[in-house]
């Protein structure tokens, strides 16, 4: 999603929405399944947090834009429409469902796909091990470190080696490294992490679409990123790291582009 505290992101999601609503006959709209007689649909400016359908907190969804269909007259502020707007107009509306919308920055590489906490991460991958051997430090000194992540991740090495290997197993996942140190079990990891979110329809469209994550259509269908729209798919490069706070017992996984 567009990041929700910078200035550029919320420009961009902002320039989308007045887009959108300023020409209901754009190529915007053809891609995103309308194509004709858009004048009773609008695009909103997601502005409020979303239930987390895993963390059960409320939290920013996928989407930064989505569709409404109204056959109220709405007030727009230069063609721009947010959520706020609409509950103080006290609009009557339909949402459009797959509609959702996730605005990434120009030429921007560094946002983040998905952050899991240790949590999230077990209910999508039902595992503690991947997760825990992701965030593992791989020099002998770093020794006592691994031992309080595997406390945490409510595992222990044991355990990771022989859950690598069933997992191996049940994705018929054949790239083998002798997991003998922790530098290999760590790349193991990372490198089975991304091959099972590559053929895991269910686990691909909760880390980039947030499907399973948020309600319909606050989860993200669509991109757009440099003024053009595209389907969301899974992008061809994108890499599985730890979260900035490890060191200080934040332990998070991070996809990131």
């Amino acid at each position: 999603m567009g990041n929700k505290g910078t200035t550029q992101g919320n420009n961009e999601e902002i320039e989308l929405v007045q887009k959108l609503n300023s020409n209901k006959n754009s190529e915007l709209w053809k891609i995103i399944n309308h194509n004709s007689n858009n004048d009773s649909y609008y695009a909103v400016r997601c502005t409020t947090k979303k239930l987390s359908l895993v963390s059960n907190q409320k939290v920013f969804p996928k989407s930064d834009v989505f569709i409404i269909k109204s056959s109220n007259i709405i007030v727009l502020d230069k063609y721009y429409l947010d959520e706020n707007m609409l509950k103080n107009q006290n609009i009557e509306y339909t949402l459009i469902m797959d509609s959702g919308i996730s605005v990434k920055e120009k030429k921007s590489k560094s946002y983040t796909i998905q952050k899991m906490t240790i949590e999230t991460f077990y209910k999508l991958f039902g595992n503690y091990e991947l997760g825990c051997a992701i965030e593992y430090y791989t020099t002998e000194e770093d020794f006592k470190k691994n031992l309080i992540l595997e406390v945490a991740w409510h595992t222990n090495k044991r355990k990771i080696i022989d859950k690598i290997n069933k997992l191996k197993d049940k994705y018929n996942y054949t790239h083998n490294l002798p997991l003998n140190n922790n530098k290999n079990i760590k790349r193991s990891a990372i490198e089975l992490t991304h091959y099972i979110i590559d053929n895991d329809a269910k686990i691909s469209d909760f880390i980039f679409k947030g499907i399973g994550a948020f309600s319909n259509p606050f989860y993200a269908l669509y991109i757009y990123k440099e003024e053009k729209m595209f389907i969301n798919n899974i992008p061809i490069k994108y890499s599985i790291t730890t979260g900035s706070g490890r060191s200080k017992g934040d332990y998070t996984v991070v996809i990131k582009p």
